[in-house]
């Protein structure tokens, strides 16, 4: 289908014809029908007419006609017929019309009158009514000398041209009064559709004026039809999507930007550096590593925020296995042994190695180091760390606190937010702040809810199915 409005007016239009083309048949039948009726009737009325005008004296029949009262039977075009005979066959009285012709017909045996098409004596199409009468004597005497009734034959013919005109009439009446419907309604059709269409056409160019660099909240369509209605929502839905999509990689460029502006500054630091002063393989080396550091940090940094800005916009499926949780930390507990050790903390893990549950590996992994590595990051030095599991049922929670005594309940609001970092950690230049924030948006799209506290200077963060961790406030 390539256009609505083609569509709508062609199905209008062939419909509309197609219910008039039904109606003037019916029309034409009954209208045609009709006029036939009336035509015989009227040939009947003629014979009663002319019987009317006979009766009987003694043996005879009288026959009081007047050409003058009823001249059709005496012209010569479009003349009418009629004949009268005797009951022996006859004759009594024809029409002068009829010249030295006769009107040949045989009345059934058992009918009193018949009615039928013929060919008239001027070679015209016409009908033919015929009757058989009694006519009684005008005078009548009692008793046996009394006459006996004489019964006649009458016939009476004329043209149908006056029919086939009547009849031609209405087929054109007809055929005139449905071409001028037809117009009338494809007229009123093509306005209907067109006002219709209007609110199609008024959200088509709402669409067109819609630019990216300032989407609209809602499209300027007006109050929409009913049928449109769910069309405008969607498309409104749709746009705060986009909008909502762009913002999300507006502010990861601007974030990756302002993330790799220090570090790039760094790398043509040190390669300025090793160009002007370098001239020993051991400064070279050293610069070397540096710039292998910054790339590592910047490429990190990088990833993490493609993975927030990915799971914002929900690109990636959560994938549920059984998965061995108590494994996955007392790995990234290794892994952070030699740091930990370095700035003398106290590290204790209660979590049993073959502790396990459902839920996506990826996200687990990826959550549970992100929290410990905070934790031995920025637990004041000489601090402890500890990891906890508790199960109930179906459910679990896992808790990680450290030592923090430099937060406080105003660092708790922003704590989670992209590049956070405390002040007193700004020189830090191995975190990027996007740990915790990462570990959020994984941890909502793994069905888990993270909770940040700090109580009496320990931090706490504490990992629950989303199910569990409702219960616990209810």
């Amino acid at each position: 289908m390539k256009s609505i409005r083609t569509y709508l007016l062609s199905r209008l239009v062939l419909g509309t014809a197609l219910v008039l083309a039904l109606a003037g048949v019916g029309v034409d039948y009954f209208v045609a029908d009709a006029l036939d009726r009336q035509f015989s009737a009227n040939l009947v009325d003629r014979l009663q007419g002319l019987g009317s005008l006979m009766f009987q004296v003694g043996d005879q029949v009288e026959f009081e006609f007047s050409d003058e009262l009823m001249p059709e039977y005496d012209r010569e075009e479009a003349a009418g017929y009629f004949q009268v005979w005797y009951e022996d066959g006859s004759l009594l009285e024809r029409s002068n019309s009829l010249g030295a012709s006769d009107l040949l017909v045989e009345l059934p045996v058992d009918a009193e009158r018949h009615v039928e098409a013929v060919v008239l004596p001027d070679g015209r199409p016409g009908r033919l009514a015929v009757q058989r009468l009694e006519i009684h004597h005008v005078f009548p005497e009692e008793g046996p000398a009394r006459p006996r009734a004489q019964s006649v034959t009458i016939a009476v013919a004329r043209g149908t041209e006056d029919l086939v005109a009547g009849q031609r009439i209405v087929y054109t009446a007809s055929l005139a009064v449905g071409v001028g419907l037809l117009l009338l309604i494809g007229c009123l059709a093509w306005v209907a559709v067109g006002r219709g269409l209007e609110p199609a056409e008024r959200l088509g160019a709402a669409l067109d004026s819609v630019q990216l660099a300032s989407l609209p909240a809602t499209l300027d369509v007006g109050e929409p039809p009913a049928e449109l209605a769910p069309v405008v929502e969607k498309t409104n839905a749709l746009l705060g999507r986009v909008d909502r999509a762009l913002e999300r990689e507006k502010r990861t460029a601007a974030d990756i930007a302002h993330e790799l502006r220090t570090p790039i500054t760094e790398m043509l630091t040190a390669a300025e550096v090793a160009l002007r002063n370098g001239h020993g393989e051991g400064h070279l080396r050293e610069t070397l590593a540096s710039v292998r550091d910054i790339s590592s940090r910047m490429g990190r940094s990088v990833s993490t925020l493609l993975k927030l800005s990915q799971l914002e916009m929900g690109g990636e499926p959560s994938r549920t296995t059984r998965v061995e949780v108590g494994q996955i930390v007392s790995e990234s507990l290794r892994g952070l042994a030699a740091v930990a050790a370095e700035r003398g903390l106290a590290v204790r893990n209660e979590i049993d190695p073959t502790t396990t549950v459902e839920g996506d590996e990826d996200v687990l992994r990826i959550v549970l180091t992100n929290l410990l590595a905070n934790a031995v990051a920025y637990t004041s030095p000489g601090g402890r760390v500890a990891c906890r599991w508790s199960a109930a049922g179906a459910g679990w929670r896992l808790e990680i606190e450290n030592d923090a005594p430099d937060l406080t309940p105003a660092d708790m609001e922003v704590l989670a937010e992209p590049f956070w970092r405390k002040q007193t950690s700004r020189t830090d230049r191995q975190h990027s702040g996007l740990g915790l924030a990462l570990s959020h948006a994984l941890a909502a799209r793994g069905g888990l809810e993270l909770r940040l506290d700090l109580t009496e200077g320990v931090f706490r963060a504490e990992l629950a199915p989303l199910q569990v961790a409702a219960d616990a406030e209810g």
